[in-house]
């Protein structure tokens, strides 16, 4: 398969924004004594007339969205080759959602929310470490994990909001005031509620759309409140039955994807500069369903952060290299907004490659 051109890349790749599993928390690891080279090494950034075309059909149509599509392309080609990751196609969607936040979804995709691709801008180490991470979730079956507690999570919701609906629509039925019945409902949530959507909690969405589609603005924030309080009540049941196993993937995530980053030839230095940043986003502070103590995964990964491990990586990593030696390259993935990186077998026509 060709290359697309950047007048394709400009048409057909779209925005997307669906922020589903939170961005790595990555470890502030040791330097480690060992010389990475930059992923833009002047030979591949000055002279390599494949990496001179990617980036200008990227860059050159689509902008600053060009350059992040440049960015985590040249990232997961070399990953995917550095870790023999690269007898299947990986895909890129790039957001310009304003979240710091990365994660893995579907087969084989990787999102990037433009508020993280803006605070990393030109740390290639840092995102690598990110890349690193979200493609450990797929090479290590975490997704379909992730989604079950999702669909639990939403169908706990849909019962909330089916219940809470009928308390309303009962109390409507016996004659009370409409408005009256917002002091019953409030309880420990204890916010005001005005006739505009409530929007405060978890609650809020196209799930709450459905559910309480046909009643009244008020009837919706009552029911929306009411959801709130029902839902945190049982919730606690499913925190226990998938926290511990969503702490442990994240766990595995960052040992892996330490791994791949490593043996890619990045520096772990990128990740201190990413977890310093994550540590200062708005929730870094609070218990995390899917995510364990950021403390307990620097921990981890340092022990994991030695010269010779790193080295013993390197190696791997270069050998890798050797049977994989050149780039993969992309197209636009059958979604029309994602970015395909080709397998290793994925440019070969279907006549050239049939058997005789």
């Amino acid at each position: 398969m060709k290359k697309v051109n950047s007048r394709h890349l400009c048409s057909a790749l779209a925005l997307l924004a669906a922020p589903v599993i939170a961005a790595t928390l990555l470890p502030n690891v040791a330097k480690a004594e060992i010389q990475y080279a930059p992923l833009d090494q002047a030979e591949n950034k000055q002279t390599d007339p494949f990496y001179q075309q990617a980036r200008a059909d990227m860059e050159g149509s689509l902008g600053r969205l060009g350059e992040d599509f440049y960015a985590t392309y040249r990232i997961v080609e070399r990953i995917a080759r550095a870790n023999d990751l690269d007898e299947r196609p990986w895909r890129i969607r790039i957001s310009t959602n304003d979240e710091v936040n990365a994660y893995a979804s579907n087969l084989n995709m990787l999102t990037f929310e433009g508020g993280l691709l803006e605070q990393l801008h030109g740390d290639t180490a840092a995102l690598a470490c990110v890349v690193g991470h979200e493609m450990a979730h797929h090479t290590e079956n975490h997704i379909p994990t992730m989604v079950e507690a999702e669909t639990k999570v939403e169908a706990l919701q849909e019962e909330a909001l089916e219940e809470a609906r009928a308390e309303v629509e009962n109390a409507q039925r016996q004659g009370q005031i409409v408005n009256s019945v917002i002091g019953v409902f409030t309880g420990s949530v204890g916010r005001a509620v005005s006739r505009d959507s409530y929007t405060g909690g978890v609650i809020a969405g196209p799930v709450a759309n459905r559910v309480l589609t046909g009643m009244s603005q008020d009837q919706v924030n009552q029911a929306t409140v009411r959801a709130e309080e029902i839902y945190n009540e049982r919730v606690e049941e499913l925190n226990q039955e998938y926290s511990g196993v969503l702490h442990q993937q994240e766990s595995e995530a960052d040992a892996v994807g330490y791994a791949y980053m490593v043996r890619a030839g990045f520096s772990p230095e990128g990740c201190i500069r990413t977890m310093d940043l994550l540590s200062r986003t708005e929730h870094s502070l609070l218990p995390s369903f899917s995510h364990p103590n950021p403390q307990d995964r620097i921990a981890a990964l340092n022990v994991l952060n030695t010269s010779a491990g790193n080295q013993s990586l390197v190696s791997q990593g270069n050998a890798n290299l050797s049977r994989s030696p050149n780039p993969l390259e992309y197209g636009v993935g059958r979604d029309g907004r994602s970015l395909r990186v080709e397998s290793r077998f994925g440019t070969q026509d279907i006549d050239d490659s049939f058997p005789q």
